[in-house]
């Protein structure tokens, strides 16, 4: 069983919060947690688990460079090869991604914006031989150097394991916040038996302590997303290859088989995978000339965003033992370690009394 009494308690283990629970472990301070099991509360794989582990720096129609990549792309990079020394497994594959232009109007904006130097650093026009054999081209693409892909379920595993080798893990689900008893000298779940110093919420977007007492200023503004899992035998490309849609290698490796996603919703904010979202990618593959394909899975999650799309880290103004990792959005392999590594710093700086 987990000691009875440690540093932090950590409320989820995603990539929010596995993350955290190693930066704290590398300053030394201890920290249990609390996890369902790698699943919704509908017993559906959490936003975490459905992830493809992409990390990608350029983003979005307008071609733009996602802010302060570099510094948190060498903070992830040396986070993660960290880890891998850790358990021995590989889990980070540093893999240039290509994008293919949907338009003459897409070429002429990446032209447009090679005037730019940081945009140069990651981009490169593709040459014909870089482009992919099964896939249509006709205005080209583009190769995002600075790409790579976490293996998120063999990421969330390891940590796992390290957690429950070292008494560091417990699989239970908090039904209310009440459950979390919070004073002015710490916090306790009695029902576990575990107190702490200080508790951070990693819940994601339906954190299970609902009542809003414990809520964050900044609320959520969560999106549903799905993806299909897909078997083709034409589909050949070791590449992550952006195109409307991503489609990437299955994690199971597996010859032909690969992910595609992800759709975006704000409406219907369940696990379940909808008609819809399945039509919208087999259209999106479509307009990306793929047609030779099976589905083979077809999952959903809710990504736990933000209003203003900046992640939600660090402590409550009326409970200051209550504290928040939350809201990584689509970025949670990139994200994570970043901003793990500033609130484990902040809590090792400033104390565990009086964070």
């Amino acid at each position: 069983m987990p000691p009875r009494h440690t540093d932090v308690l950590i409320l989820g283990q995603g990539l929010a919060g596995s993350a955290l629970a190693w930066r704290l472990a590398e300053r030394g301070v201890s920290a249990v947690v609390v996890d369902r099991g790698g699943v919704d509360g509908a017993g559906r794989p959490s936003a975490s688990r459905v992830a493809a582990g992409l990390i990608t720096p350029v983003t979005g129609k307008r071609l733009t460079v996602a802010e302060e990549f570099d510094t948190q792309w060498r903070s992830a990079r040396d986070f993660y090869r960290r880890v891998e020394s850790e358990v021995g497994e590989s889990l980070l594959a540093e893999r240039p991604a290509i994008r293919l232009f949907i338009d003459d109007a897409e070429r002429a904006r990446f032209d447009e914006r090679l005037l730019d130097d940081e945009f140069q650093r990651h981009t490169r026009l593709a040459t014909a031989s870089e482009l992919p054999e099964a896939m249509p081209a006709p205005w080209g693409g583009f190769v995002m150097t600075g790409a790579a892909r976490l293996n998120v379920g063999a990421y969330l595993a390891a940590t796992r394991d390290r957690l429950q080798a070292n008494d560091r893990y417990l699989q239970a689900e908090l039904k209310s916040e009440h459950e979390l008893t919070v004073t002015a000298s710490g916090v306790a779940i009695r029902r576990l038996g575990v107190t702490a110093r200080l508790v951070v919420l990693c819940q994601g977007h339906a954190p299970g302590l609902s009542d809003g007492r414990l809520a964050p200023a900044t609320q959520l503004a969560p999106a549903k997303g799905e993806v299909l899992t897909i078997e083709s035998p034409t589909l050949r490309d070791a590449r992550v290859v952006h195109r409307g849609v991503w489609i990437a290698p299955d994690e199971s490796g597996l010859p032909g088989r690969f992910r595609v996603g992800s759709t975006h919703t704000w409406e219907d904010l369940n696990s379940t995978p909808t008609a819809a979202g399945r039509e919208e990618l087999v259209v999106r593959l479509a307009a990306a000339g793929v047609s030779d394909y099976h589905v083979v899975d077809h999952q959903a999650a809710i990504r736990p965003a933000t209003s203003d799309r900046r992640p939600l880290s660090g402590f409550s103004e009326e409970a200051p033992r209550v504290g928040w990792l939350n809201g990584l959005g689509s970025k949670g392999s990139l994200w994570a370690p970043w901003y793990a590594d500033r609130l484990a710093e902040r809590i090792a700086r400033e104390g565990l009394e009086s964070p």
